[in-house]
């Protein structure tokens, strides 16, 4: 188990994780942008053994609406948490954060699934098991 705080206007960049997720915001607001890892194509990532690899390079806080790449098709879906919420990330699934407000929250990471490795190893990615 880790405990995360955030603060207003705080983010994480858009990543991956090769492990499930489970989140639980025990107080404040936290917007998540998800994005199934069939997506990962389109996220424009940076390559494998890049200091930031797992994450997209693109600034999904600022996205330039005039963007010309493959980011442009990518399909994502919204969520805000609120105090009490619970969400599950299965592996590799993408994640963007944004803290709302003073926030805190508690995660669990339990062991990796295989589903969604075709996805990863499309895009570049060997994802251990």
């Amino acid at each position: 188990l880790a405990g995360r705080l955030g603060m207003k206007g705080v983010i994480a960049e858009a990543h991956f994780d090769p492990t499930r997720n489970w989140i639980v915001l025990l107080g404040g607001q936290r917007r998540y942008i998800l994005a199934h890892p069939n997506q990962c194509q389109n996220l424009e990532l940076y390559p494998l053994g890049h200091p930031s690899g797992r994450h997209s390079a693109v600034d999904w806080s600022h996205v330039d609406k005039d963007h010309d790449g493959p980011f442009r098709k990518a399909l994502v879906n919204e969520v805000v948490l609120q105090t009490g919420d619970a969400l599950y990330l299965p592996t590799s699934w993408f994640h963007f954060i944004v803290s709302l407000n003073k926030n805190y929250q508690c995660n669990a990471r339990s062991g990796t699934t295989t589903e969604n490795r075709p996805f990863l190893e499309a895009c570049g990615f060997n994802v251990p098991l």
